[in-house]
């Protein structure tokens, strides 16, 4: 600490506040106090003390010049130097003063103090009776009880208002439209980027063919037998054509010469083919069915099978058709579609999402189109080997919640709020326009909205009303609900009034969401 001593010659009208101002910027120092004569402020020993501790907590030694017997008697009960002149002060040893008001019984400061000092203490002791000092213990006893039981009144009580607020719920629809060739989003025009992928896949399918071509047919054979109607040998030469009597005539030839003998009744039996017109399954005809002799033996001779002719066959086979290739070409185009959408779909982001309706194969070369076999090409099964490139528009369903939430916001009423964890959000089916390549599609959107409540201005309204005032204001406060009452519960129970700070009333909204559920 500085040996330099700072002199404050103090004024009549200076005051504590003065005082403590002057010292805090003499940190560290010595001050000397020159208490003016016959001044009527700085007398009680209360201003001594804020003065002393003011001192303390700036690290300054603090003396006095005074010649007021009180001001030499407090100044002794504090432990700060009193100097009757201020060369006193530069010759006697300064005392480290105290900071406490009241100090310990064992401490006895007369033997610092002068002869008038020690006359002053003896008067003042004597004005004050011991049934005075008795009386005036009473009554500081029974005023501090009363300030205690006012205290008590005011901090104990509390109270819990439990309401619910007003709540109503906002619908919007409304079209958006995803562009490939926009890169931000435009809130006003509900417009959002869209970005194009591609994926290169190839796969392989195969299917039955149902093209046929026909082959060679085998004619039907069978054996017949001829009977004389006159009395003259008979000879059939190969060639001769019998036919079928039933609908349209089956036409069948001998494949050699046949003799039958004279008399009538008379048979020969003989072999038949089918006509080369006639070849196939056509001629397997029944029993009894060739009975017909053309040309000039049919009066001298009849003939009949008696069994089945058989053997007659169509030969087909399978062979590729035009609609062959058509088919796997378009179940090919839709499988490649389907791989290079799960492709793509891998490389997105959780909330990207692909739009199906513009999947596209975008390159289709003709050497990446390899057949298996070429129209006409007899095979009972055709496969066809595809590579392409597929294209989609993407897009990211983040963008189309933030407009959906713009517009919530937007539509909310004046003095209610968007609760966010109401929001709910759909999307309509998606639209291309071939003209400009955009994607738009409809949102469907809900939330619920509730009033705003100022849970201080309610609390300052509440405070020292009666339990049925309050029901009152709370019943005609329109942010809150109606359709679930506001609850009050008051502690210590049987008060029949809210307390009377505000911050002992605590106000709680209730959650309707989970009230419901």
């Amino acid at each position: 600490m500085s040996a330099e001593v700072e002199l404050i010659q103090l004024e009549a009208s200076d005051t504590v506040v003065a005082i403590r101002d002057r010292l805090s910027g003499l940190r560290g120092r010595r001050v000397l106090l020159v208490w003016p004569d016959g001044s009527s402020n700085l007398r009680r020993k209360l201003d001594l003390v804020l003065i002393q501790r003011e001192a303390y907590r700036r690290a300054v030694q603090l003396a006095i010049v005074a010649q007021e017997p009180s001001l030499r008697f407090f100044a002794a009960e504090l432990n700060i130097s009193c100097f009757p002149s201020i060369e006193a002060s530069q010759r006697e040893r300064w005392k480290r003063g105290r900071h406490k008001i009241f100090l310990p019984r064992y401490h006895k400061p007369n033997a610092d103090l002068l002869a008038e000092d020690l006359e002053f203490m003896r008067a003042r002791r004597q004005r004050h009776s011991p049934w005075r000092a008795f009386f005036e213990r009473l009554i500081a006893l029974v005023l501090l009880f009363a300030a205690v039981a006012a205290a008590l009144y005011t901090v104990v009580p509390g109270a819990v208002v439990s309401v619910s607020l007003r709540e109503e719920n906002i619908d919007l629809v409304f079209d958006i439209v995803a562009d490939r060739k926009v890169k931000t989003v435009d809130a006003a025009k509900g417009i959002i980027p869209a970005e194009t992928i591609r994926a290169t896949v190839e796969a392989t399918a195969t299917l039955p063919t149902t093209g046929s071509v026909r082959l060679d047919s085998v004619s039907a054979a069978a054996a017949v037998t001829f009977t004389n109607l006159g009395g003259d040998s008979v000879v059939i030469p190969r060639g001769t054509i019998l036919g079928t009597s039933a609908g349209e005539p089956i036409l069948f030839e001998t494949v050699a010469d046949v003799l039958v003998l004279g008399g009538v009744g008379q048979s020969a039996d003989g072999a038949v083919v089918a006509m080369e017109s006639y070849r196939g399954s056509i001629g397997n005809v029944g029993p009894g069915m060739i009975n017909s002799v053309l040309g000039g033996l049919a009066e001298r001779v009849s003939v009949i099978n008696l069994t089945s002719a058989a053997g007659g066959s169509n030969r087909q086979v399978k062979s590729v058709s035009v609609a062959d290739q058509d088919t796997l070409l378009e179940i090919l185009r839709i499988q490649l579609q389907s791989l290079a959408y799960e492709q793509m779909r891998g490389a997105l982001s959780e909330s990207q999402i692909i739009i199906i309706e513009s999947i596209k194969i975008e390159d289709e070369r003709k050497e990446w189109t390899n057949f298996s076999a070429d129209v006409g090409t007899m095979a009972s099964e055709l496969s066809l080997s595809m590579r392409a490139v597929v294209s989609a528009l993407a897009i990211d369903d983040r963008y189309g919640r933030q407009l959906l939430l713009a517009r919530l916001k937007a539509a909310t009423p004046a003095g209610k709020e968007l609760q966010l964890d109401s929001v709910s959000y759909a999307r309509g089916p998606f639209s291309q326009s071939r003209a400009n390549g955009q994607i738009s599609f409809t949102v469907n959107g809900r939330a619920s909205v509730i009033a705003k409540l100022d849970s201080d201005d309610l609390r300052e309204r509440l405070a020292g009303a009666t339990l049925e005032q309050a029901r009152k204001l709370l019943a005609g406060k329109p942010e809150i609900s109606t359709v679930d009452p506001p609850l009050i519960e008051v502690f210590p129970s049987g008060l029949r009034r809210m307390p009377q700070l505000a911050v002992r009333i605590d106000v709680q909204v209730r959650d309707q969401a989970r009230d419901q559920r």
